[in-house]
């Protein structure tokens, strides 16, 4: 076999300047461009498998290739491919319990079962996520002038591509829509569950109303805080806290959200100051440096696909639970609002105090990231 080079990305005649991908990655969204690049190296690596009938691209689930420069490679088709996920999951499980997008609350890294990734091959890669395939591709290490192996981590990145093919819906937000999640203070949190943040997403992006939501989300909170409470009263970032956090969950399961709502919004900005000053972060502790420390410190952690979408939570603190306000306009409930004595009496409630803890529960997650797997629990991906 020829080595691969990479992809065309344009259009040429002979002797024109042509630009070449060695890296990338195409999935069922990309529609006929995944198809012309499955129909290139992947269709040329079947052919390569000794088999007594033709292998039917069909037939193909999962297809990974390490090739060398020596012009040889190893294919692994189908069962062959098993690959092992880490991920952070809501609740327990036991061993060969099966583990549904709904506990999902993260994907770290992928590994594959009794294979290893040198960082001097290069790598083709096909895999389905239910519904939906996936093609990436890195054919740099097979450059003849190639001075370095391979930096990046391989198995962050297909963790990445894994949790990016499987909850698609939450990393194609368009802007408008989050525009309307953050006018109704709502945000994609990890502890939601799939289903739920499919439905406030589908209702941000027809601009109804997703307050309907408040009587499965209250249930489902309530739940959490009786049997998984996320909050680590043990951690070095909530022990000061911790208190004052216990009597706002009995604040809360009594029914009781004005006092839930006054003792949450202030202390949320307490176990922000807590990280910061506990990480020895030099930058002065103004709302906006809280919140980037927080997700910036998840960022060099974890994979880019992150479910927590750290960039846009960054956001939602900034532009939501920071929100500025302008004095005698009676404000929503926010750090400020609740600091100054300005926001109103009627939205210390039940959405104010759920959504208190929700941005607390997605914290705990963020301050959780001293390694990339951690004790994340591994599932089969």
């Amino acid at each position: 076999m020829q080595l691969p080079a990479g992809y065309a990305e344009n259009s040429g005649r002979a002797g024109e300047k042509m630009f070449v991908s060695l890296r990338g990655f195409f999935s069922s969204e990309d529609g006929n461009n995944l198809i012309t690049r499955l129909e290139g190296f992947p269709q040329e690596l079947i052919s390569l498998i000794p088999s007594e009938v033709p292998i039917l691209p069909s037939t193909v689930n999962s297809l990974l290739a390490l090739i060398r420069r020596d012009k040889t490679a190893t294919i692994y088709l189908n069962n062959e491919v098993r690959p092992i996920a880490s991920a952070r999951i809501k609740g327990g499980c036991k061993k060969g319990d099966p583990v549904s997008a709904e506990k999902i609350l993260d994907i770290g890294k992928v590994k594959f079962e009794g294979i290893d990734i040198p960082r001097d091959v290069a790598i083709a890669y096909v895999f389905s996520a239910g519904w939906r395939r996936g093609f990436f591709y890195d054919f740099a290490p097979l450059r003849e002038n190639l001075v370095k192996l391979r930096e990046y981590d391989v198995e962050e990145l297909i963790g990445g591509l894994y949790a990016y093919l499987l909850f698609m819906n939450r990393f194609k937000i368009s802007d408008s829509t989050w525009t309307t999640l953050f006018q109704q203070r709502w945000f994609p949190f990890a502890y939601l569950g799939d289903s739920v943040i499919k439905k406030i997403i589908s209702h941000a992006e027809n601009n109804w109303d997703i307050d309907e939501f408040i009587p499965e989300i209250a249930d489902n909170v309530k739940r959490l805080l009786k049997e998984n409470n996320p909050i680590d009263r043990s951690s070095p970032y909530f022990t000061e806290h911790a208190v004052l956090l216990d009597q706002a969950v009995e604040r809360y399961l009594a029914g009781d959200y004005i006092s839930c709502a006054s003792i949450l919004y202030p202390r949320i900005e307490g176990l922000m100051r807590t990280f910061h000053r506990t990480e020895r972060y030099e930058s002065k502790p103004t709302p906006e440096n809280l919140s980037k420390t927080v997700t910036q410190h998840h960022q060099e952690k974890r994979i880019q696909n992150s479910l927590l979408l750290p960039r846009k939570f960054n956001d939602y603190l900034n532009e939501v639970y920071f929100a500025h306000f302008t004095p005698g306009t009676a404000p929503d409930t926010g750090r400020h609002s609740v600091a100054h004595g300005e926001a109103r009496a009627d939205d210390f409630n039940l959405k104010s105090s759920m959504i208190g803890f929700l941005v607390i529960f997605q914290l705990t997650l963020f301050f959780s990231d001293g390694t990339k797997s951690g004790d994340d629990k591994k599932a089969k991906a």
